[in-house]
């Protein structure tokens, strides 16, 4: 348990420490000391100080002879502002690379260099999608160089350096110290047979889970890309796709054949239904060519009655004509009556307009009349208006003449005189008085309003002081009074939220150390211990909109540093995980949760932060088993028993047995307890308040004395103001009268002068009075003139209405004539009517024979169109058919015909017309589906011949290689007296060849499929670690890199697996490989081709410039020392 447990430092204290060194490394003894010392290397990275910390600079000529490595293996590593490093190099040697160090001091990193430094995308570590993300914190860029080993054949290494720009998230490449571009390095790295994006060769931390996941089809994919030549791969894909589209072909085929199939059995169904429907087309034929006969044969008896019809029309009209002839002289008398009624018609009509041009005329003068009162009066209106203006003037000039003797009797009565100046000082100084008065008031005034608002201000600074006393004798003052005092912006923004609640949508709880409290304060300090300081000062909001409006007024408005949380979960929706009773056999009491009270919206946030329902308390501390049994279920994380508090952490990418727990004794709780009232803080403040109201009194005193002086001006502003109203008064009126007087003289010289205007005004009046007149002279003589006419107008409307009566005499006259003409023109018509009558039939009788040609024209017409429509496709062969056929046949034989064929064709029985076209489309789709047989057939014979030959090619390769990871992989379990076996799934369709890994870790058990089911965690990463071990021989790739594989092993597994790794991976001509791993046990096996990359951090590491200095060698001679002096 310890070993897999290991307690690692964090920012927080822990108060019990492991004793044993459970992260060292114990070196061999075996080999010899310098080279112990040559073969381990030391990296570090910047520390805690933010000093730069560099790689040992003798590291290049420490390590093994290049010639050693294979092309294209890592040679060096330089990573500068990179993720967590500053400026770090690494020198790897050519076989195993063990590279240790704690978490977070940055070995992932060097993996992350590897893949990016190569080109590669960052989606093959699984972590950062941007390569901007892994520039170093605070700076621009971040610098990657590799180096890798050349072949044979050429002078230098090549070396690959990457350059990340953090702004915009763009890379810039060089290669062997030129400008190049990435495409170039893809190619380089592709040549080298570098593949960072195959899981069996290139296997990141967070990719670990990724490769555990790989199915059985997968696997193989990948174990040939990393252990065969890539025409093998080549070779799969193509059987893989051939297989594919042999398939789909082979579906394509069967589906044609059946296809084909199906139709010929339907065309043979088909048949005798097809013959019927013909020989019922064939009488349909004949029946729609006897329709066209008949229009034919109608056509011609409609010609034949137009001929008929002339020959009727022509006798009709003869003998019209002879009847007319016969009745002549009885008809000339009926014709001059009528005569003489038509000439007295038209004399009446001629009477009736002579008398309707009387009346026009008539009404014209009556009009003339109308409009000449209408001229009399406007006349007599403007002569009574020149009287009105007369009158007016008259007026004027009889005003002006008083107004004259007015002013001359004013100018024997002089006023008093009057001195503008003298009254112009009395009022002055009445006026100086005042203001002195008013700017006295005023600064009183501003001095008690100034008073006023001072004293405003000491009453609430009394109020609040008085209810800082009074919160000290209450259990919640008390706490707000501890809460100003660690964390005053807390304090503050609760004392704004209570005043300002009702402007968010639901209510926003305060701190929890005010609004929260336990219920058994035996729990108190074990449920304070799961809970940090921002748990118990932190604001709950219960919707984003709260959220987002008390940060905007906390952090921009009021500049407060508070925390703010928002729970969104009902708090009856956090459940506790086990039940009571478990719990209580755990040894927990109960949930943390159950000893708190308060609102639950706070208590939900609670438990959604710090997940206090599934956190379980207790008086008394837990034993070991308890302890197991807790840790196991892996349902409650964190605990407070006793003095001592507990907290799990599990790193699932490792296994369910990758598990850390930390522990920390459990201190006095600082909150929900009962504090005692600080006496010195109350008696501040009951001095503060009895300052306050001192300077209270004060205050209102000197008020009271402004308030008073205040009056006493008022008091004496109203005579003085009264005293200047009376003195103004008294100078307006001399003023106005001296100034009346004084301009006497020039309004009586404005009318005598005869040059002023008043005096021309008077004589202007004078003569527009004697224009007056004038104009009413004349508006006198034209009224007389136009009464003169209007007498004449009326004479002539006199005689026009005795032509009117003239002229409608003479009308009744000749109207009384026309009715005697009209009785006498009927009683001869009524004489001949006999004549008539018969002359009447005659037209009748030819008006219908006319109507009726015209109606067999239109038709004949119709039936001709009809019989051009009928022969238009045909031709003159076509008409001459349809004639033989209508010759000597009326309409009603052609029918009978129609009718004939009718009957035969209701005799055989109707099919659908679709099948005739169905039948002949078919008979083309056969014609069309054998010949598509025919060529798949052929292509199908080219698959199976192109499959049969790569098949030959690639099959026993692919056993042969499956048969070499067999072997190694078998060997590998013989070492650690376990059995495993690789073989592989063979299945016609080549996507589905897989590979199969059983192994055996017991000896009653016989050989089983790997897999999540079966296997344990740790099982299952020791047969990962062996498979891949089995690609060692055999990898195509220069170099290998596995992440932390060995977490979740057990020791025992731990230390077979790393025996073997030593082995295979330190023999020699084997490929480069890299173990990154954050622990390792003691007395491990070590072999001089294996190299130790050490990284470390902390505010411990020596500055850059010691670091040179620093020999790693020497550390271990004296750790070596040491143990041996112990022992």
């Amino acid at each position: 348990m310890p070993s897999l447990e290991p307690r690692r430092r964090s920012r927080a204290r822990f108060e019990e420490e492991n004793e044993e060194n459970e992260n060292g490394v114990k070196l061999s003894d075996g080999g010899d000391e310098d080279r112990t010392d040559r073969d381990v290397s030391f990296a570090r990275r910047e520390n805690r100080g933010g000093k730069r910390i560099k790689a040992d600079p003798d590291l290049d000529t420490h390590g093994s002879d290049t010639r050693e490595f294979q092309t294209g293996a890592i040679v060096r590593v330089l990573v500068e502002n990179f993720v967590t490093y500053e400026h770090a190099e690494f020198n790897p040697g050519p076989n195993l690379n063990m590279v240790i160090g704690p978490n977070g001091t940055g070995k992932s990193s060097l993996v992350c260099a590897i893949c990016l430094g190569l080109g590669f995308h960052p989606k093959h570590l699984g972590r950062a999608s941007n390569v901007g993300e892994f520039v170093k914190h605070g700076r621009e860029t971040a610098t990657v160089e590799i180096e890798l080993q050349c072949r044979p054949n050429e002078r230098a290494n090549h070396v690959i350096r990457l350059q990340i720009r953090k702004e915009d998230n763009k890379t810039k490449w060089w290669l062997n110290g030129r400008d190049s571009s990435h495409q170039a390095v893809k190619s380089l790295t592709s040549d080298l047979h570098i593949q960072i994006d195959n899981l069996c060769q290139f296997l990141p931390q967070d990719r670990v889970a990724e490769f555990a996941g790989l199915t059985p089809v997968q696997l193989l994919h990948e174990t040939l890309r990393a252990a065969a030549p890539e025409r093998m791969t080549e070779w799969h894909n193509q059987l893989k796709e051939l297989h594919k589209k042999h398939k789909e072909l082979k579906a394509r085929l069967d589906a044609c054949a059946e296809t084909l199939r199906g139709h010929e059995t339907r065309q043979q169904g088909s048949q005798a239904d097809v013959d019927r429907l013909r020989e019922r087309e064939a009488i349909q034929a004949k029946i729609q060519d006897l329709h066209r006969v008949r229009v034919i044969a109608e056509y011609n008896t409609l010609r034949r009655l137009v001929s008929e019809s002339r020959q009727k029309r022509q006798e009709a009209t003869k003998r019209l004509q002879e009847l007319e002839h016969a009745c002549g002289p009885a008809l000339q008398a009926v014709n001059r009556k009528q005569e003489y009624h038509d000439k007295i018609e038209a004399v009446v009509e001629g009477r009736k307009r002579a008398l309707k041009n009387a009346e026009a005329e008539c009404d014209r003068i009556l009009e003339a009349i109308e409009s000449q009162d209408g001229r009399i009066k406007h006349i007599q209106n403007k002569k009574n208006a020149e009287d009105g203006s007369h009158n007016s003037k008259r007026a004027d000039i009889a005003r002006i003449r008083r107004t004259i003797t007015d002013l001359e009797a004013k100018l024997q009565n002089k006023p008093p005189e009057f001195v503008p100046s003298d009254w112009n000082q009395k009022i002055r100084q009445q006026e100086h008085t005042l203001r002195e008065n008013e700017a006295e008031s005023r600064e009183l005034h501003k001095q008690f309003g100034e008073m006023k608002a001072l004293n405003a201000k000491k009453n609430e600074e009394k109020q609040r002081y008085e209810r800082d006393l009074a919160d000290l004798d209450s259990q919640e003052g008390q706490k707000l009074a501890y809460l100003k005092k660690i964390h005053p912006d807390a304090a503050k923004g609760w004392e704004w939220l209570r005043e300002h609640q009702d402007e968010f949508e639901q209510e926003v709880f305060g701190p929890p150390m005010l609004t929260c409290s336990v219920t058994d304060r035996r729990y108190l300090d074990q449920i304070q211990s799961l809970l940090g300081f921002e748990d118990f000062v932190c604001f709950t909001a219960q919707n984003r909109n709260d959220h987002k409006k008390l940060s905007n007024r906390f952090y921009k408005q009021l500049g407060l540093s508070v925390t703010i949380r928002t729970c969104g979960s009902a708090f009856a929706s956090f459940r506790p995980a086990v039940s009571k009773e478990q719990t209580r056999e755990m040894g927990l009491d109960a949930y943390a949760i159950e000893f708190l009270e308060g609102p639950e919206p706070v208590l939900a946030m609670l438990c959604s932060e710090k997940r206090l329902h599934v956190s379980g308390v207790a008086l008394r501390d837990i034993n070991n088993d308890q302890y197991e049994r807790i840790a196991s279920s892996e349902k409650i994380n964190s605990w407070a028993t006793g003095p001592t508090m507990y907290r799990i952490t599990r790193r699932r990418e490792y296994g369910g047995n990758a598990v850390s727990t930390v522990t920390r004794k459990i201190r006095p709780g600082r909150f929900w307890t009962d504090q005692p009232v600080d006496n010195s803080e109350r008696a501040a403040l009951q001095k503060r308040v009895n300052e306050v109201d001192v300077e209270i009194a004060e205050l209102k005193k000197q008020g009271s004395s402004i308030r008073e002086r205040i009056r006493e001006i008022e008091a004496a502003e109203r005579p003085i103001r009264d005293k200047i109203d009376v003195l103004k008064s008294e100078k307006n009126d001399l003023q106005k009268a001296a100034t009346q007087y004084a301009t006497l003289g020039d309004k009586i010289g404005k009318y005598m002068c005869p040059t002023t205007a008043e005096k021309g005004a008077f004589e202007g009046t004078q003569s527009e009075l004697m224009e007056c007149r004038r104009r009413i002279f004349e508006y006198g003589a034209q009224e007389d003139q136009l009464i003169i006419e209007k007498a004449r107008s009326v004479l002539q409307h006199k005689e026009q209405l005795s032509k009117i009566r003239d002229a409608h005499q003479a009308l009744l006259e000749a109207q009384i004539r026309l009715i005697e003409a009209r009785s006498e023109v009927k009683m001869l018509q009524e004489r001949n009517s006999d004549i008539k009558q018969q002359l009447d039939q005659k037209r009748a009788e030819l008006n219908n024979i006319k109507a009726e040609l015209e109606k067999q024209r239109a038709e004949a017409g119709v039936a001709k169109s009809k019989v051009e429509e009928t022969v238009i496709e045909g031709g003159t062969e076509r008409l001459q058919y349809f004639n033989r056929l209508a010759e000597d046949k009326t309409t009603e034989d052609i029918d009978n015909e129609i009718g004939a064929e009718q009957t035969k064709l209701e005799l055989i029985h109707g099919v659908d017309p679709a099948i005739l076209r169905q039948y002949e489309k078919r008979a083309q789709d056969i014609q069309e589906l054998t010949r598509k047989k025919e060529e798949m057939n052929d292509k199908l014979e080219s698959y199976n011949r192109k499959m049969e030959q790569l098949m030959e090619k690639w099959g026993p390769r692919v056993d042969e290689v499956i048969s070499k990871i067999n072997d190694a992989f078998s060997y590998n379990f013989e070492q650690i007296n376990c059995a495993g076996e690789v073989g592989i799934h063979k299945d016609e369709d080549f996507e589905q060849w897989a590979i199969e890994i059983k192994v055996k870790f017991r000896e009653n058990e016989t050989l089983q499929q790997l897999n999540q089911h079966r296997q344990s965690g740790g099982e299952r990463a020791v047969s990962t670690i062996f498979y891949l071990m089995a690609l060692q021989s055999m990898a195509q790739a220069p170099f290998r890199v596995v992440d932390e594989i060995n977490q979740g092993m057990d020791p025992r597994n731990e230390r077979m697996v790393h025996e073997r790794m030593v082995e295979i991976a330190c023999r020699e001509h084997t490929s480069q490989y890299f173990l990154i791993t954050p622990k390792l046990l003691t007395g491990l096996r070590y072999d001089e081709r294996m190299r130790v990359l050490c990284i470390a951090s902390g505010e411990h590491m020596p500055a850059a410039e010691d670091a040179k200095r620093m020999d790693f060698g020497n550390l271990v001679k004296i750790q070596r020392r040491l143990v041996a002096s112990a022992a």
